[in-house]
């Protein structure tokens, strides 16, 4: 069975075995996790009334699930807009890469002692200075329900053509947009 990039027909998703279903999935949390990896920082969206509001944010986790980890402080305002609502967004970029990267999701606190001491590093710290002796210590954890992402293979041929399509009026290739299924 081919490995879709990009789930575009529904009626075909349906008709697939469970076991297909899960495989692909399963291609698709991997996919997620080599695309994420490649950006240290993205930008979290978080509902405020009738606006989102977006903040830097470093993920610490992605586990097999899909699911992204942060570290965060319950005296945060993202923390108050995501109790009242948990539908977020994430975005990511890598300019060298050329590889852009969106995601919405529904996140949620978690409190275990046991995997904030797994996922802590020295690079938390610098933001919690506190570290895990902070009683507001939180993870945010974003379980991705729908990623589109846009990549160009081709940097060098791509930007060449960029450069040309300046002066000629034409529009440089467009690389690759795909959508993952989660």
């Amino acid at each position: 069975m081919p490995w879709p990039d990009d789930i575009t027909n529904f009626w075909n998703i349906i008709s697939l075995t469970d076991k297909d279903k899960y495989k692909i999935m399963e291609h698709h949390i991997e996919k997620l996790k080599a695309l994420v990896s490649k950006c240290r920082v993205g930008m979290l969206g978080t509902r405020e009334e009738n606006t989102v509001r977006f903040r830097p944010m470093s993920h610490v986790d992605i586990d097999d699930q899909g699911k992204i980890w942060f570290f965060a402080t319950l005296d945060q305002a993202k923390i108050d807009e995501i109790q009242n609502n948990p539908t977020v967004f994430l975005t990511y970029a890598n300019e060298n890469e050329m590889l852009y990267l969106s995601i919405e999701g529904m996140a949620f606190l978690n409190t275990d002692k046991e995997i904030m001491k797994e996922l802590f590093t020295p690079y938390v710290k610098a933001w919690i200075p506190q570290g895990l002796r902070d009683p507001d210590l939180v993870l945010l954890v974003v379980h991705p329900l729908e990623v589109e992402y846009w990549v160009n293979d081709n940097k060098v041929m791509n930007y060449s053509k960029m450069l040309a399509g300046t002066g000629s009026g034409t529009p440089p290739p467009k690389g690759k947009h795909r959508r993952l299924a989660l």
